[in-house]
């Protein structure tokens, strides 16, 4: 395991963000993943050079599958035997404990209330349940949550806010256009009046490595991944959840120095090491960190739509190639190369089209690229179908960056069967 490679930031507060663990008695590979990430946060902890400590685990929901009491003897189990006493958990309900227990489950299973107002080291950390199901907040849950914000900005108005609910605010963090708490409008008025808040949300399972894992504008708001599946954004396709995608579990490790400077590291408990930056180019080995240098000034934020908008158009290498496999009369199956981009290769466009009308669409499919695996595979394959049979085509690949901007495609020709 790498540590951060960053000798001007000395932390002197640290603790670890996760959610959607999904905890089920029948699945013990959730429950190895969530063991394991009390394992890789001390180990990290532990190597590195100046500060030992994690002082809290924040969880925003979906401990459990449904809420079950043996889902939460698990949860409660595997915190016994492997947290530490300098640890603080953090917890907040999710809209999965509603499913057999609800609140009251939740209250007589965590020993926690609903809603959380704790310090740690003189860091706030206040977090909201779902009331009702499906990471709604009522409003005098609003209120209360204006009220607490009131007090910790009082106490110092610099130093960073640590908020949290399962769902997220729509229309921030990667996937939070598809999954979201519908209590967004006012829950983002209430947060917006305090830039220092660094709000974290689960709920969506949306892989952490994506550039847009992190947002700001009036405040910062952080995806915090999942532990169980992959889920992806309604715009690649419709189809949000991935080839493979039970090949998740990631959390952040996020660090605060003595000026209130912050570090969001967002580690791959499949690699067991922190997540690179997901661009292709450049450094492979360069680890994935997101920065906020001054949270209570919007002006030094980094991760805003403005900052995002010109980022560019990812491309093909020289000789990259689409290669044709299986035809049949009516499909082929098609092979290629990964294209590179300077932020993020979000996914690709495969169309066909006729030789003899070259502008006239056979068929077409989105694929997401495969970003959120470590490493990244250098080869992806879509099949197509609907063909007309002995039939020359032109296939023609076209890469995507993370704001569906197209780049130059590649393209092969073939022929259907008879």
């Amino acid at each position: 395991m790498n540590t951060l490679q960053n000798h001007d930031f000395v932390p002197v507060f640290r603790f670890a963000a996760a959610s959607d663990i999904h905890l089920n008695v029948n699945d013990p590979t959730r429950a190895q993943r969530f063991a394991d990430l009390f394992r890789t946060m001390y180990a990290y902890a532990h190597a590195h050079p100046t500060y030992n400590s994690v002082d809290a685990l924040l969880i925003a929901g979906d401990m459990t599958d449904s809420g079950a009491d043996e889902q939460y003897r698990l949860f409660n189990d595997i915190v016994k035997e492997h947290m530490r006493p300098e640890t603080a958990l953090i917890p907040v309900m999710g809209n999965h404990e509603f499913g057999v227990g609800g609140h009251a489950g939740y209250i007589r299973n965590m020993l926690s209330p609903l809603n959380i107002h704790t310090t740690v080291k003189g860091f706030h950390f206040i977090g909201l349940a779902p009331d009702p199901k499906d990471t709604w907040h009522t409003p005098a849950q609003i209120r209360w949550m204006a009220k607490e914000l009131h007090a910790a900005a009082a106490e110092d108005g610099e130093k960073p806010i640590f908020t949290m609910q399962h769902g997220h605010i729509w229309n921030t963090v990667y996937v939070s256009r598809s999954w979201y708490t519908q209590s967004s409008i006012p829950l983002h008025a209430v947060y917006s009046r305090y830039p220092q808040v660094v709000n974290f949300s689960g709920h969506s399972h949306g892989p952490i490595n994506h550039p847009l894992t992190v947002w700001q504008k009036e405040y910062t708001a952080v995806g915090t991944g999942t532990l169980k599946y992959f889920e992806l954004e309604r715009d690649i396709t419709r189809e949000t959840v991935p080839p493979d995608a039970e090949n998740a579990a990631q959390y952040h490790i996020v660090e605060v120095d003595a000026g209130n400077r912050v570090r969001i590291l967002p580690f791959n408990l499949l690699t067991g090491d922190f997540f690179r930056v997901p661009a292709t180019t450049g450094d492979p080995d360069k680890q994935l960190i997101f920065r906020i240098d001054k949270p209570s000034d919007p002006r030094s934020f980094i991760y805003t739509p403005a900052h995002q908008k010109n980022i560019g158009v990812p491309w093909f290498r020289k000789g990259a190639a689409v290669r044709v496999g299986e035809i049949t009369a009516g499909g082929a199956t098609f092979t290629f190369d990964r294209a590179d981009d300077n932020v993020c290769v979000y996914g690709y466009n495969i169309a066909v089209y006729p030789v003899s009308h070259p502008r006239r669409k056979a068929a077409e499919e989105n694929v997401y690229a495969e970003y959120y695996f470590e490493p990244t595979p250098a080869t992806q394959t879509c099949a197509l179908r609907g063909l007309a049979p002995d039939t020359a085509y032109t296939v023609k690949v076209t890469p995507l960056n993370i704001r569906m901007q197209p780049g130059e495609p590649i393209s092969a020709r073939f022929t259907t069967g008879a």
